[in-house]
């Protein structure tokens, strides 16, 4: 299918400065063609859509997200009673919220049973909807440690090599560990570090041998330093940084993921919506921190990639803006955030040559807005229009 958008005020995702009045051509979902001051002509074999002057910029890129939980507040007893259909109506639901949404990529870091893996293949057939993705199968967690509700519990290097292995057997584009405890999981001290680095070693070769990438739930500054030192690729939450780990990790190249929706949600609603006491109290502890370490990054100069920690409580698929806005909130210029949850994330993930920017060659990946996110980033919670490859969703 051939169409033509004109008209469009056009953020491309790289950085540079808005552009008017611009036509793009796609075909079979790959821009071919960006040009500016175009007439109002479209090529007589494309079809014509006019976006009234309209911003277009690209969709955003999630690097954090769980598709099998539903932002609800009883995460340990939905696991134990759960039936595989609850799970799946759950995590097709929750994927037609992110690309509804605007979100054109997620990576799933944690499901069930491999069941992402096997919805990632439905979304490529087209037989369910959704933004294309990257899937981490299960956790890999030592014995206790945080997630093993749902994760693969590994102790030990051979143990954990095994571990890995049947991740990337399964069909695991990356592979998700645990460095430190979590918020999520009681009974686990969110500033202790659980994996040594001799296991997060082990299963980092393991995985760049076969060309994924490892990422890794951390919130401690020991958990942090550890991950780097191991060749983490990207350390999601990050929360507790100090100068000399910021450092560490922009010396290594290694990205981070803040997901400040996730700890901004729990404190919002707080134990009188119903989340557990332990939650709150961990998340409290977490609290200001988040937001200065994720300062403290960019003053070192380390890359930060989008990612929201969707389906933790009250943090809802669909509501990825938030997470632009929060870190807005917290520094960043609106152009900053949309840099971030773009060409940032798509570089994270190894997907840049197809997604994440504008550009010719690319996937017609973007979203429509009626207001200049520029000068309001919140407007985009509520898209005109979202496009993937080229179609409306």
């Amino acid at each position: 299918m051939k169409t033509c958008f004109k008209n469009i005020r056009f953020i491309d995702g790289t950085g540079k400065d808005l552009r008017k009045n611009i036509q793009i051509l796609v075909n079979d979902g790959i821009i071919q063609a960006i040009d500016e001051g175009a007439s109002d002509d479209c090529p007589e074999d494309y079809l014509m859509i006019d976006m009234d002057n309209r911003y277009v910029i690209p969709g955003m890129i999630d690097c954090h997200t769980h598709i099998f939980l539903d932002a609800g507040v009883d995460f340990e007893i939905k696991n134990l009673t759960n039936t595989p259909v609850d799970d799946l109506v759950t995590a097709i639901q929750n994927l037609e919220k992110q690309i509804r949404s605007g979100v054109v990529f997620i990576r799933d870091v944690g499901g069930k049973h491999h069941y992402d893996i096997h919805l990632k293949k439905h979304i490529e057939k087209g037989t369910i909807t959704g933004p294309d993705m990257y899937c981490a199968g299960k956790i890999v967690t030592m014995t206790g440690g945080h997630g093993h509700q749902i994760g693969r519990e590994a102790d030990g290097i051979d143990e954990v090599r095994k571990a890995v292995r049947e991740q990337l057997k399964a069909g695991a584009d990356v592979i998700k560990v645990i460095s430190t405890g979590g918020v999520m999981t009681p009974g686990v001290d969110i500033n202790a570090y659980q994996f040594n680095i001799e296991e997060l070693k082990a299963a980092v070769e393991e995985a760049h041998k076969a060309g994924k990438k490892v990422c890794t739930h951390c919130h401690g500054t020991q958990g942090i330093k550890n991950s780097v030192v191991a060749g983490i690729d990207s350390i999601e939450h990050s929360s507790l940084l100090d100068e000399e780990a910021a450092d560490m990790m922009a010396s290594a190249g290694t990205y981070m993921v803040p997901t400040l929706s996730a700890p901004h949600n729990i404190i919002r609603y707080g134990e009188q919506s119903g989340i557990p006491k332990f939650v709150v109290e961990k998340t409290i502890e977490i609290g200001k921190r988040c937001y200065e370490s994720f300062n403290l990054a960019r003053k070192a100069g380390v890359s930060i990639a989008m990612g929201t920690d969707a389906g933790t409580p009250f943090n809802e698929h669909g509501s990825s803006a938030q997470e632009l806005v929060l870190m807005v909130e917290a520094g960043m210029s609106p152009m900053e955030a949309i840099v971030t949850a773009s060409k940032n994330s798509s570089e994270l993930i190894g997907i840049d040559h197809l997604y994440g920017t504008l550009e010719i060659g690319k996937f017609a990946n973007f979203i429509v807005l009626d207001d200049n996110p520029l000068d309001n980033i919140k407007s985009m919670r509520n898209p005109f229009a979202v496009y993937k490859k080229g179609v409306c969703i």
